[in-house]
């Protein structure tokens, strides 16, 4: 056998041993890459299986170096197909019992420069709003306690030449909440949406009920986010949530103004 063929054979087999390592490849490089990417603020905790095939905890953490921590209900799973890898595309299946019946699908397309990931059936979920404490500040000094509605339509989210995009429907109704800064409770119930459209976004915040009241409006340009709200009290209980609303914003007249 010539030195060519049997160069060709080896590079042949050492691709073939390749493709299978990578094909097993442990769902611990699954969480290591998400850690990695997100600055240690979403972790995967005990996770088994494969990259394709696994399943984990869902950990929200503050940081690196932070304390807080707080985990999701249940264990989200996750399957990776390959049907459309040919055409520079990827299925992704995600899936939770504890708070949805139903997986949330996508379509993760690549080319060079360029990425999308791209829902394909609405979804809806609920959470408990005391996950969110696992970030940090401010919200394990909020220490909300709510149910978190969270519905998903047409969603895709990607980048091209650097400029990320976000198209899609995003709606989050926060019911019943209550905060350990106030000791009147329900304070109310609120209800977030945002839309996408591309290269930006809006986002409004209205109150569906209850003695606190907040709205407003918000915008991303396809770099920075930006909010301007405000927030009052019912007149028969401005007294009891004077002090939360000054923690809230700054004051302005009857209300106070709310900027991020």
């Amino acid at each position: 056998m010539k030195q060519t063929q049997r160069a060709a054979l080896w590079l042949a087999a050492a691709c073939g041993v390749l493709c299978g390592v990578l094909a097993m490849a442990p769902a611990s490089w699954v969480a290591a890459a998400l850690g990695a990417a997100s600055a240690q603020r979403v972790q995967l905790a005990e996770a088994s299986g494969s990259w394709r095939d696994g399943s984990a905890l869902l950990v929200l953490r503050g940081g690196a170096q932070s304390e807080d921590a707080a985990l999701a209900p249940g264990r989200i799973s996750w399957h990776v197909g390959l049907g459309g890898l040919w055409r520079g595309q990827l299925q992704l299946q995600l899936a939770d019992a504890a708070i949805s019946p139903e997986p949330l699908h996508f379509i993760v397309a690549f080319r060079p420069s360029a990425w999308q990931l791209r829902q394909t059936a609405s979804w809806t979920a609920q959470l408990p709003a005391a996950l969110l404490q696992g970030l940090g500040t401010p919200w394990n000094t909020l220490a909300l306690q709510a149910r978190l509605d969270l519905s998903l339509h047409d969603l895709e989210i990607g980048a091209a030449d650097g400029r990320a995009t976000l198209r899609g429907d995003v709606g989050l109704d926060v019911l019943d909440v209550a905060s350990r800064l106030s000791q009147l409770a329900p304070l109310g119930s609120y209800r977030l949406q945002l839309r996408g459209a591309g290269a930006s976004a809006t986002v409004r915040l209205s109150t569906l009920s209850g003695p606190l009241h907040l709205s407003g409006n918000g915008a991303w340009n396809g770099q920075q986010w930006h909010f301007d709200g405000r927030g009052s009290a019912a007149p028969q209980r401005a007294a009891e949530l004077a002090s939360l609303l000054g923690l809230l914003g700054q004051p302005d007249g009857d209300h106070v103004r709310i900027v991020l």
